[in-house]
């Protein structure tokens, strides 16, 4: 692939980056808003064009994050319910490592987004 086929456009990088802001504000300020508006995008891209990359991802990412949410909250209510004090230590762990680990690959995909880069290199 030759260079000038790498080069994205500048409005192709503000729309990657719009996506990769969504997904980072569904994981953190605005659950479910900004994941409706993550959908709302995908009639809004050109197929695999860099924005489409950054959409694709940042959908799985945070219908991971929604798993990762859903399995550890049925594992606190199956193991003690909300009166245990195993809950903290499920709450605390899955802030520290799960969801932190989520907000961190967000952001990645952000500072790819702004260098006009996919996700991964192809």
């Amino acid at each position: 692939m030759n260079l000038q086929a790498r080069i994205q456009t500048k409005e192709q990088i503000k729309q990657a980056s719009s996506i990769a802001l969504w997904s980072i504000l569904n994981l953190t300020f605005l659950p479910a808003l900004a994941f409706i508006m993550l959908l709302l995008e995908r009639s809004k891209v050109d197929n695999n064009s860099l924005a489409d990359c950054h959409l694709k991802f940042a959908i799985k990412l945070n219908l991971l994050a929604a798993g990762a949410l859903i399995l550890v909250s049925m594992l606190m209510i199956s193991l003690g319910g909300f009166d245990s004090g195993w809950t903290w230590v499920f709450v605390i762990t899955y802030f520290v490592l799960v969801h932190t680990l989520f907000i961190v690959m967000a952001v990645w995909a952000l500072i790819r987004a702004w260098a006009g880069n996919t996700i991964f290199n192809h």
